[in-house]
């Protein structure tokens, strides 16, 4: 319909039979009517574009899961070798900060920057915070919108900015460094990391990796390593040890940050999903409520052309 409200009522007015005379009820409710219809219908056509969008959202989420999934390097092989210089060497007299565990707690935790990840991010910081010791630990966090929400409970941290699919190497030197500055000052004397892992592309679970002390990398040697003959060693086991600590924690970080990458677009699709599930239902409810309406209009209609035809065929039969 093109005309304007004020012209329907004056029809409405007409057939009530008293164009130019108050509004009379029944025309009051088709007015009303009317005016539902036309709402309903705004809020279908803002449905419908709603549901599009969380649609292309969710498709957008996925390719970026599988795309980066595809991309993930393990260097499962470098890191079983590289983990095995550990074994070679006696470390068990070094007295190096990152293979002692005296000073405070700290704790790292991991969060998205982007949209719809508000309710893993509060995983992630609930678990770091319930953690022992965490309320007298140094906080760290990673991502703008993971330190909005914990600043709003209250606690002192250090944040970090967040990082893109292809910045995870980059985000893990800028940690790796910030970790080791403090470490040798034995800021930490354990530090404990959080982090979104993806057990399977519906579901996520909050990780937990100890960083420092390295006790597991400086395990007693196994028996045949023992056997051998011990390697030549010309730097200070103390200057080892930093190596190969740096070269682990930066690794593991790097590791860290595309399972949490992976987790956020499972995540987030899992949650458009969830919408676009809901959007489809209320869409489906306010159709109803449309179509009804519009019928429910037109039977209004035809019935009062219908009445209006009969008065005028009395009004006719009296003259």
């Amino acid at each position: 319909m093109n005309c304007s409200w004020p012209s329907l009522e004056r029809g409405i007015r007409r057939l009530d039979g008293n164009p130019n005379g108050p509004r009379s009820p029944f025309g009051l409710i088709r007015i009303i009517s009317m005016k539902t219809v036309q709402r309903l219908k705004e809020e279908l056509e803002l449905n419908g574009d709603l549901t599009e969008l969380m649609d292309v959202l969710k498709g957008i989420a996925v390719s970026e899961f599988w795309a980066l999934s595809k991309k993930m390097g393990r260097f499962t092989r470098f890191m079983k070798a590289f983990e095995g210089f550990f074994q070679m060497m006696d470390f068990s007299s070094s007295q190096h900060p990152f293979t002692q565990e005296h000073g405070v707690l700290g704790i790292i935790m991991v969060t998205s920057n982007e949209g719809f990840m508000g309710g893993l991010n509060a995983r992630v910081i609930n678990t770091a915070l319930n953690y022992k010791g965490a309320d007298e630990a140094q906080l760290m966090i990673v991502g703008e919108q993971g330190a909005i929400y914990l600043g709003s409970l209250g606690r002192e941290f250090v944040d970090f900015s967040g990082f893109g699919p292809g910045e995870c190497y980059e985000a893990a030197l800028q940690l790796r460094n910030y970790i080791l500055e403090k470490g040798r000052a034995g800021k930490f004397g354990k530090l404990v990391l959080f982090y979104p892992k993806p057990i399977s592309f519906m579901v996520q679970k909050v990780e937990e990796l100890t960083l420092l002390p390295c006790v597991k990398l400086f395990e007693e040697r196994p028996a045949e390593m023992q056997k051998q003959v011990a390697p030549i060693i010309e730097s200070s086991v103390d200057d080892i040890v930093e190596y190969l600590v740096e070269t682990w924690i930066v690794q593991k970080l790097f590791e860290v940050f595309e399972d949490s990458k992976l987790a956020e677009f499972s995540a987030r699709t899992v949650h458009l999903e969830e919408s676009y599930q809901i959007l489809l239902e209320q869409g489906k409810g306010i159709r109803y409520q449309y179509f009804r309406g519009r019928h429910e209009l037109v039977d209004a209609g035809m019935r009062d052309i219908y009445s209006a035809q009969i008065v005028r065929k009395k009004g006719m039969g009296k003259r």
